[in-house]
């Protein structure tokens, strides 16, 4: 006796359909979503005025970073008390200025950066001095010279800012650091502490 092949119910078409979709999109390649496409469709190059902001934000956050590592040397290092009166001002003014010059960076998708080879190369240096030594190096180029060419682009960044919050926090600044600058030179006493450079 001859036995029958058992039978299969029949496969619906529409099942078909589904499979041959579903195997199609396995091979496809992925696509980004559409909000990706309409978002590189809405970048624009950034323009010479944005440029330099970031520029000068870039300069600022990292001569900020870098007066403070510095004036935190001061206390075990130190044997001025021009020099200590010096890192307590550094380090008051970082207090309120870093958190908004922190903001200012941030609405721009920047973040702090990191010492520059010059300013590793110092902070190396005043690791290794002590008392006098130590000071007229703080002094002269912490103090002194990163004050002097953190005004000289403020002064700069005043008439070139496009951006109103930007343009307003640096001329809110400035008086801050002439003053700063004043203070550093007040307090030094003649030659013990003024590098050729001081002011």
């Amino acid at each position: 006796m001859i036995r029958g092949r058992k039978q299969f119910p029949a496969f619906p078409p529409l099942a078909f359909a589904i499979l041959a979709l579903a195997l199609a999109g396995a091979h496809a390649q992925p696509r980004p979503p559409s909000y990706a496409a309409a978002a590189a469709a809405e970048a624009r190059p950034l323009g010479s005025a944005q440029k330099l902001e970031r520029h000068f934000l870039q300069l600022t956050a990292a001569n900020a970073r870098f007066e403070a590592d510095a004036s935190r040397l001061v206390p075990t290092r130190s044997t001025s008390p021009a020099a200590k009166e010096i890192a307590r001002a550094v380090m008051d003014r970082q207090k309120t200025m870093q958190p908004e010059l922190l903001h200012l960076l941030q609405a721009r998708g920047m973040a702090m950066p990191i010492l520059s080879n010059d300013h590793n190369k110092v902070m190396k240096q005043l690791g290794k001095a002590s008392g006098a030594k130590f000071d007229r190096m703080y002094v002269e180029e912490v103090a002194l010279r990163t004050y002097q060419a953190d005004i000289e682009n403020f002064e700069k960044m005043a008439t070139q800012a496009e951006d109103p919050v930007l343009k307003a926090w640096v001329e809110r600044q400035l008086p801050a650091l002439r003053n700063q600058l004043a203070a550093v030179n007040r307090a030094l006493p003649s030659a013990s502490l003024r590098g050729q450079r001081a002011v």
